[in-house]
């Protein structure tokens, strides 16, 4: 293979423009769940990040010592501060959410959440991580392009075309890069782990009562099924990580993946981490099929709305 074949391999897979819809649809389900994450942190907002958390900010900088995006270490040291810091956290992740002021919202939604993550590491995983990384492509992305009230209100003013043009999805590709990498990590550290190789792993997993939340089956827990469990779990991280680029693959991928995590969202009680990495995934479904699946989905309601109103007229008379 050529040098020339390199090059334009590369520039049609990070610059060759293409429907912005995937990556609208992601800041969609990226802002809900960065809401979502903020309303489980609520109640314990000031124990985590106040003046006098459990973890004082000192404390917590001399444990990730030199310099840091943290907007903790801008405000007066008052309670008061950290508290308009959720409310305004909140307004930009809804904003992101509807598409409003898109890429301003973008911009205060990292830094906001780099700089919660940074003031309280201790209460950090991986999903986390993830939701930082992302935010930081997302604010280079075209993500107020389609299903926004940016690109609602630039139709409405003439500004912009009804048709959906196409953008360049380098930021889009970085976010499935780093999601594929996440995989590919998880699967790498397991695959160094005795238990994960001799398939004993999950054994001990499901017997981790702090992190036990609905019983699994009498059937899943016997040690032919936890062996064959955990041996999935390689192989499927390993697929997610370096299979996920092949098309034929992706989508009997995706479905495995979103079983995956659904199941462990039942029977684990890790906070939001399945809700953090599942929003990536619409960034691999192809453009033309999220058409096709909205083409459908507009149909269906208006079946449903033409049968609701003549159901309403025919109970009037």
């Amino acid at each position: 293979m050529s040098w020339r074949v390199l090059s334009k391999a590369w520039n049609e897979f990070f610059f060759a423009p293409q429907s912005p819809v995937p990556i609208a649809l992601f800041r969609i389900l990226y802002g809900l769940a960065i809401i979502a994450n903020l309303i489980l942190l609520h109640s314990d907002w000031l124990n985590w990040f106040g003046a006098h958390a459990w973890v004082t900010l000192p404390t917590m900088t001399k444990v990730e010592p030199g310099t840091r995006i943290n907007l903790f270490k801008l405000m007066p040291p008052a309670d008061s501060w950290v508290e308009a810091l959720f409310w305004v956290f909140l307004a930009f992740a809804v904003l992101l959410t509807i598409g409003l002021l898109t890429r301003v919202s973008s911009v205060a939604v990292f830094l906001c959440l780099a700089s919660i993550q940074q003031r309280s590491l201790f209460i950090t995983h991986g999903g986390d991580t993830f939701l930082r990384v992302a935010g930081f492509f997302l604010m280079f992305a075209p993500a107020g392009a389609a299903l926004s009230i940016d690109r609602l209100i630039r139709v409405r003013t003439g500004r912009e075309s009804g048709e959906i043009q196409p953008r360049s999805p380098w930021a889009q590709r970085m976010i499935q890069i780093e999601l594929s990498l996440l995989y590919f990590v998880s699967f790498w550290w397991k695959s160094m782990g005795a238990p994960w190789v001799n398939g004993t792993a999950l054994y001990y997993v499901s017997h981790l009562e702090e992190f036990r939340r609905f019983p699994l089956p009498g059937w899943l827990q016997q040690p032919i099924f936890l062996k064959l469990g955990t041996w999935f779990t390689l192989a499927l991280e390993f697929s997610l990580g370096v299979l996920i680029w092949i098309k034929e693959f992706r989508y009997p991928l995706l479905a495995l993946g979103l079983l995956f995590h659904l199941g462990i969202e039942y029977a684990m009680n890790v906070p939001m981490f399945q809700w953090d990495v599942l929003p990536a995934y619409v960034l691999f479904i192809d453009p033309a099929d999220l058409k096709r699946a909205g083409s459908w989905i507009r149909k269906r309601t208006a079946v449903l709305s033409t049968g609701v109103t003549r159901m309403s007229r025919a109970s009037s008379h």
